[in-house]
């Protein structure tokens, strides 16, 4: 747990209350609706240092059965005891969730503890100031803040705004810091390799943790590449999203073609989730490799992940109809074989009929489940890839 933390349980030590952390109750959330949560900590309310009553107590709580970036501190008037049928998530619960998919107990309860608070509320980077969602483990001198302020180009952060103010006169970056393997219109993407540009990596990091909610806490990032996102203006290269891959090594038959995905907040909605989705798999038709993400994933990655799955399948249905093997879906995809499997099941085109398994390929169908999928996403140019696999000669 970070020291931030610690010295808010010191003060929390002179708090005297009847809701007590792992206790159930009902809390009032942003939307007005009383839902089952538990509370985390208690804390004193710092507008009222010298009035300790109950009154005067926050409480960070989490409600149940939803993901954690909703947790928050409470005040008195927010929370009412309660006892409900399931006191608690369980941990079944919990694991079951794609993001936490493979995760075993010990660890689990090692990621609850050092994660549970958030410690950061916001961010400042460029013209976007956004709230965060879940815990990051910044050094911590950082923690405990209100707003960390970010420099967009070289991803340093500060604790002040005029900090940053300062460090931007000097910053010599307008672009991330890597070369430059994609360009169409107002969007580039640069590969950054980790081990040439580590500071700019782990700092990548940190902030993509504060809007992924994973296992993964350690952050040793020269074995991976990393994919920028960027929308072009007079100033610059601004960051909007970015995903990672693990380099490609002799001994290593891993099929991964993505290690970590993120949408900057402020940059959702523009179908740029799975664009990068798109890219990566167009990376893997240039390295004649069959991908899929490494789990892993979070809420919202598995949910763009297994629309662009389900788009990619249907367009290559809707083309051929007769003769059709899992195969020929991920010989044409480059999407691997379980992946095709399940996405044709969870969608019902796979089906058992007479022990038998079949694809459903009627048009009319297939219709009707593209219409649910969502749209496909912005589009890749391939002709605009300018990129080899490591090792290779560069085509630039």
């Amino acid at each position: 747990m970070v020291k931030g933390i610690k010295k808010k349980k010191a003060a929390e030590g002179e708090c005297s209350s009847i809701f007590q952390p792992d206790m159930a109750i009902l809390c009032l959330n942003k939307q007005n609706e009383w839902r089952d949560a538990k509370i985390i900590d208690v804390r004193p309310n710092n507008y009222y240092l010298n009035d300790r009553n109950e009154k005067n107590i926050e409480y960070y709580v989490h409600y149940e059965g939803i993901n954690r970036r909703w947790d928050e501190w409470v005040t008195y008037e927010r929370i009412k005891q309660w006892e409900p049928i399931s006191a608690k998530l369980s941990r079944e619960n919990f694991a079951s969730c794609p993001e936490h998919e493979g995760v075993d107990d010990k660890t689990l309860e090692i990621h609850e503890e050092s994660t549970k608070f958030k410690t950061i509320d916001n961010i400042e980077i460029g013209k976007f100031r956004c709230q965060t969602w879940y815990y990051s483990p910044f050094p911590s001198y950082f923690q405990d803040l209100d707003t960390l302020y970010i420099c967009e180009f070289c991803l340093s952060f500060f604790k002040y705004k005029e900090e940053l103010k300062r460090h931007s006169q000097i910053c010599q970056y307008h672009h991330p810091m890597g070369n430059e393997i994609y360009r169409e219109q107002d969007i580039s993407i640069f590969e950054v390799d980790g081990e040439r540009n580590t500071i700019y990596c782990e700092n990548l990091c940190y902030i993509s943790k504060l809007f992924l909610d994973h296992k993964n806490l350690t952050y040793d990032v020269e074995p991976f590449l990393f994919y920028v996102l960027t929308e072009y203006d007079q100033y610059g290269y601004h960051i909007v999203g970015y995903f990672s891959k693990e380099k490609p090594e002799p001994q290593n038959s891993c099929r991964y073609n993505l290690s970590c995905i993120l949408v900057m907040p402020y940059a959702q909605r523009k179908g740029y989730g799975k664009f990068l989705i798109s890219f990566s798999y167009e990376l893997s038709k240039i390295e004649q490799r069959k991908g899929t993400p490494e789990r892993p994933l979070s809420d919202l990655g598995f949910a763009s992940y297994f629309s662009w799955w389900g788009c990619e399948i249907l367009k290559f249905l809707e083309n051929h109809t007769e003769n059709i093997s899992i195969n020929d879906i991920s010989n044409a995809t480059y999407i691997i074989q379980q992946d095709v499997i399940d996405v044709l099941k969870r969608l019902e085109i796979l089906i058992e009929v007479d022990q038998k398994m079949i694809l459903r390929v009627n048009k009319q169908f297939l219709g009707k489940i593209k219409a649910v999928l969502g749209k496909p996403g912005r589009q890749i140019d391939r002709e605009k890839i300018h990129w080899s696999p490591l090792g290779m000669a560069n085509n630039v």
